[in-house]
Formats: structure tokens, sequence, C-alpha cells
């Protein structure tokens, strides 16, 4: 081979190696481009991904954060509960409590998940028992039982899952205490008897009278006028008797209601009393005496109200004295507080009717047509009058001996102490 064609064929081949090599770079310009390109692609990706993942991150701590606060309100909730709420599983181990039902059911947290319910007394075994059969029969149960002077009212209500339909995951009791809603029903229930008896004697009296003076001439003037006494004074009786009744009803419902209250005169109102009864006074020969030094302006209240609850117990005390007897009305103010005790000689009052006098419709004498002709109402009026006013009141008192009659009313929208 010439020298020429060896020339050009190491040139033939300088060629395609630069050939090749500018493919080659082109090549890897390329790959270059299109990886860098794919590289910011996967970056703008990872850069959305961080992003919907803070997001995210955000949003479950605000779900968790908002699932922490509903769990705390639901544990202060269910820890604040009156009444209480005890859950057993289809097994009938107890689940949760709250406070009120550990108190009522007298459990401790040691028994939770827990079946045996030997430990515990006959309380927990009943709601246990109740519980246990609203499961098997699938319905719920009600019951009511009695622990020492407390009454409650077990519901056991069924938990349905909520997700299996069909299923019953276990049972919620709720345990009410409900003794002070039955003793107000038993309440009610006698000043409606109470209520009804008080009419019905004067009532029937006054109807008996009635029919008698419908035979005006067959009956002589004594029986008419006999009669037209008794009708007189039942009426008024009547008249007295729903008087009351309507002062007891207005002061449920003003209780607490009233505001900016006048300034009353105590002084003046207990010289208005007993200028108002001093005639019954004499008719019994009862002596009426006031020592009050109490200063004006110094006590806010409502006057008629006031004035019905002194007149009351005055009134008393000169009902039930003896002739020749005292009654006593003395006050004091120490500028906090306002003392005002009504005492008298009478027959007195045994201690086993002293923590009751204050009931509607209570009487000591049993018999109604007795001649004091009280209907147990005048002490019950005395007792919400001082309840309203936020005071209190106490009795002592010995058969024989007399009564005597102790309130305290705060001043100047104070409390009373211990």
């Amino acid at each position: 081979m010439s020298k020429i064609d060896r020339i050009m064929t190491i040139g033939l081949v300088i060629f395609w190696l630069v050939v090749l090599v500018l493919i080659l770079f082109c090549v890897l310009i390329r790959e270059y481009l299109y990886f860098k390109n794919y590289i910011s692609e996967l970056e703008k990706r990872n850069q959305k991904l961080e992003t919907e993942l803070a997001a995210r991150e955000k949003r479950l701590r605000d779900m968790r954060a908002s699932d922490d606060d509903r769990f705390n309100y639901f544990n202060a909730v269910f820890a604040a509960m009156k009444d209480g709420i005890v859950v057993f599983k289809d097994d009938g181990a107890l689940v949760l409590a709250n406070r009120a039902a550990r108190a009522f059911l007298h459990i401790d947290k040691h028994i939770f998940f827990k079946s045996d319910k030997s430990s515990y007394g006959a309380f927990y075994g009943l709601v246990s028992d109740v519980c246990r059969e609203a499961f098997e029969s699938a319905t719920e149960r009600r019951v009511e039982f009695q622990e020492g002077d407390r009454i409650f009212e077990v519901s056991a209500l069924l938990i349905p899952d909520r997700y299996q339909k069909g299923i019953c995951l276990g049972v919620m009791a709720v345990v009410i205490d409900v003794t002070e809603a039955r003793r107000l029903e038993a309440r009610r229930k006698e000043f409606v008897s109470n209520v009804s008896h008080e009419f019905r004697t004067p009532m029937t009296l006054i109807s008996g009278y009635a029919e008698m003076l419908r035979m005006w001439d067959e009956v002589t003037k004594e029986e008419r006028t006999k009669a037209l006494d008794v009708i007189e004074q039942e009426t008024k009786r009547l008249k007295k008797l729903v008087s009351e009744l309507l002062t007891l009803s207005r002061l449920d419902r003003q209780e607490g209601q009233e505001r900016n209250l006048p300034f009353v005169d105590v002084e003046a109102v207990i010289e208005q009393i007993l200028w108002s009864l001093e005639d019954m006074a004499n008719k019994r020969r009862v002596e009426l005496v006031s020592d009050v030094e109490v200063d004006y302006p110094i006590l806010r209240a409502n006057e008629q109200f006031f004035y019905q609850m002194l007149l009351n117990l005055i009134e008393n005390g000169i009902k039930y004295n003896r002739e020749q007897g005292l009654v006593k009305v003395w006050a004091r103010s120490d500028g906090n507080v306002l003392r005002i005790t009504v005492s008298d000689s009478g027959m007195g009052i045994e201690e086993k009717h002293q923590e009751r006098i204050f009931d509607r419709f209570y009487r000591i004498d049993e018999d109604r047509n007795s001649r004091h002709g009280g209907n147990g109402i005048g002490l019950s009026i005395v007792s919400s009058v001082v309840e309203q006013m936020r005071g209190r009141i106490q009795v002592e008192s010995r058969p024989g001996e007399g009564s005597e009659f102790k309130i305290e009313l705060p001043l100047n929208g104070g409390t009373l102490g211990g």
C-alpha cells in the first residue's frame, strides 16, 4: 500500500472516529438533557408531594387536636354528670363507669373489664343483672332500687355497633338518683290531699247549713242565727285559706327573681302588726311587747312578704298562748345581719314536731276543727319568706314553757355564716 493510501486510510479512520465521538457526544448531551428534565420533573413532583404531605400532616394534627378536645370535653362531661353511667360488654365485664356511678354503686377501678361482682354490693349486682337481662332479651329494662334512704332509677339501654348492623356491643345503664323527685311527688300528693280536705270541711258545713236555711220557716230563729254564723265563719276560713295559698304561690313564683327591692322600715312594720293584732290579744288576755332597735334604711325586702311573715309568727304567739300570757318581739342589727325574735309564753312545741312545723299543712293539733282554727300554712309562709330573703329560722321550745322563733336575715346583699 502506498503512502498516500495509508494516509487516506488513517484520515478515514480518524474521520469516522470523530464522527463516532460527535455521535456519542450528541447522545450524551441528549441523555443529559433528558435526565436533567426528568430530575427537574421529579423535583417538582417531590416538592408537590412534600407540600401535599405537609398539608395532610397539618390536617391530621388538626384532626388529632380536635379529637383530643372532643375527648377532653367528653371526659369532663362524663365525669361531671350527676347521673351514673355504666357500660358493660356483651360478656358482662364492666367497661366504663363515671364518677357518679362509682359513688352510687360503691365500685373502684379494679373491677374494670372483669365480670366478677361477688365483692360488690347488692346495688351493683342489681345493675349488672338488669343489663344482662336487657342484653339477652334485646329490649330496654327499667327498675327502681332503694338503698338506705335513697331511691335510684336504673335504665338499661342496648349499645348497637355502628358498623355492623344487628350487632350489639353491650349495654349502658343510666343510674339516676330520684330521691328528691319522689319526695316532691309525695309532697305534691300530700299537698293536694290536704288542700282538698281543708276545702271539703268548710264547704260541707256551708252546704249543710245553706240547705237548712232553705227551710227558713221551719227552723227557729236561734237555728237560723247559728246557721248564718257558721256560714260566715267558714266563709272567712275559706277566704283566709285561699289568700294563704295565693301567697305561697307568689313566693314560689318570685323566688330569686326580685331585684332592687325597696327599703323596709322594720320598726314601723312591727308596730303596725302589733296595733292590728291588739284587739285579738285583748280578747285572749295576752300582752304584746316590742323591743326593737333597728336603723332605717337597712333592710331591702318585699314589704308585703316581710309583713306577712311577722304577722303569722305574732298571731300564732297569741293563738297558742295562755291567758295572761306574753308575746314579745325583739329586733337588733349589727350592720350585716338583722336578727328578729318572736317569743311567747304559750303551750310550747314538742321536740318531735319542731322539725316539721314549717311543712305545708303540717299541724300539731290533728283536729281540723280545733278552736285555734289553723290550717298549717302560716309557718310554711314564714319559712318560704325567710328562704327567699336568704335567711334562716330556728325554733326553741319546750312544752308548757312557750316558744321562741329566731330569724336571721343578711343585709347589704351579703350571706349568713355557717
